[in-house]
C-alpha cells in the first residue's frame, strides 16, 4: 500500500463551471509538497474531494491506496486541516481534543501530547473563543496529529501565525515530512512555501500546468537579473540593443534583465559609463515562475500573496 496521495482524471463541475477538469497528480512521502494556484484554480474542491466531502464527477483520489471513505479509521491515516473555524468557542482546547480522542478511541492523554506538540500547552484551559487565528491554527493542526498519521493535508496552516509561529510551523512540518510521512500544504503565501516545500502541484482553471520538485521548476526557467541604476533610461537602451536580450521595469523602477549573466550585464554597464548601483541574479524564483504559468502577470494583487 502507497503512503503517498494519488489522484486521477479527477473532474468536478458546478453547474456549468467546470471547477476541476481532468486533473492528475501524486505526492510523495518524505517531502513537504506545495498544492498552489490562482483562486478560482479549484485547490479547494480538489482536497474537499480527496478528503470524501465532495463527490467527484470523474476520476478519484486516493489516500495511502484507498478512497477517504474506505479507510477504517481515518485519523490514524491522515490528518486534515482545511480551516480554523470549526470550533465551540465555550470549549477549552482541552476538552475539544479530548472530545475527538473518545470518538476515534485514542487514549486522553494524546490530547495532551499534542497540545504541546503545537505549542498550546499553557492554554490548553482557555475557552477557544478567546484564541487567536494563529492559535485556533495551531489548535486545528493538533487535531489533524491525534491520530500520529503518515499524511497530512494542511490548507493554509500559517494564516494567522506571527513570524515566529511561522519558523515553527516550517521546522515542524519539514521535521514530520524528515519521518517519511507525506505533507500536502496549501498556501497563498508564495515566499514562504519557497522556504518550505521541496516539491510543487500547480494548477490553473481546474487543469494541471506543473508537478514536480522546486528546483527542477526553477532549472527550467532562465536566470533573470535585477539591476538598480541612477540612469536605469540609459541602461536599458543599452541593454535592449544586444541580440536575444529582453529588459523590463518592476514597479520599483528596476531593470530585470533576461538573456545575460550578471557579469554581462556589468560590462554592458561598465561599457556605456553606467554607475550600478545594485546586481543581482534571480534563478528561480517562485513567485516570477508561478505567475508565468498561470499567466498571473495580468490577474493583479500582490506577487508574494497571491490567492490560491
Amino acid at each position: 500500500m502507497t503512503a503517498g496521495i494519488e489522484v486521477c482524471g479527477l473532474s468536478k463541475s458546478f453547474g456549468p463551471v467546470r471547477a476541476v477538469d481532468d486533473l492528475t497528480f501524486h505526492v510523495e512521502p518524505g517531502a513537504v509538497t506545495g498544492f498552489l494556484g490562482p483562486n478560482g484554480a479549484g485547490k479547494t474542491t480538489t482536497l474537499r474531494m480527496l478528503l470524501g466531502l465532495i463527490r467527484p464527477d470523474a476520476g478519484s483520489a486516493t489516500i495511502a491506496g484507498a478512497a477517504y471513505r474506505d479507510i477504517a479509521r481515518p485519523l490514524t491515516v491522515v490528518g486534515a486541516a482545511l480551516d480554523a473555524s470549526g470550533f465551540h468557542p465555550a470549549r477549552t482546547g482541552r476538552t475539544h481534543l479530548r472530545v475527538y480522542c473518545t470518538v476515534s478511541g485514542f487514549a486522553p492523554q494524546r490530547a495532551d501530547e499534542v497540545l504541546e506538540l503545537v505549542g498550546l500547552a499553557s492554554a490548553g484551559e482557555r475557552r477557544i473563543g478567546g484564541y487567536s487565528l494563529g492559535m485556533r491554527q495551531r489548535l486545528a493542526l493538533a487535531v489533524a496529529l491525534l491520530g500520529d498519521p503518515r499524511i497530512l493535508v494542511l490548507d493554509e496552516p500559517a494564516n494567522g501565525l506571527d513570524p515566529e509561529g511561522i519558523v515553527w510551523m516550517r521546522r515542524l512540518l519539514r521535521g514530520l515530512a524528515s519521518q517519511g510521512r507525506t505533507v500536502l500544504v496549501s498556501s497563498h503565501v508564495l515566499t514562504e512555501m519557497q522556504q518550505l516545500v521541496d516539491h510543487v502541484v500547480i494548477i490553473d482553471k481546474g487543469r494541471l500546468r506543473f508537478q514536480g520538485p522546486v528546483a527542477e521548476l526553477a532549472g527550467s526557467q532562465a536566470t533573470v537579473v535585477e539591476v538598480r541604476t541612477g540612469q536605469s533610461e540609459q541602461l536599458y537602451a543599452a541593454l535592449a540593443a544586444r541580440d536575444g536580450v529582453d529588459v523590463e521595469f518592476d514597479s520599483a523602477g528596476r531593470l530585470l534583465v533576461s538573456g545575460l549573466d550578471a557579469a554581462a550585464v556589468g560590462r554592458t554597464a561598465f561599457a556605456a559609463g553606467i554607475e550600478l548601483h545594485w546586481l543581482s541574479e534571480r534563478t528561480g524564483d517562485l513567485e516570477r515562475l508561478f505567475f508565468t504559468m498561470t499567466s498571473g502577470a495580468h490577474r493583479g494583487g500582490n506577487a508574494s500573496e497571491v490567492g490560491v
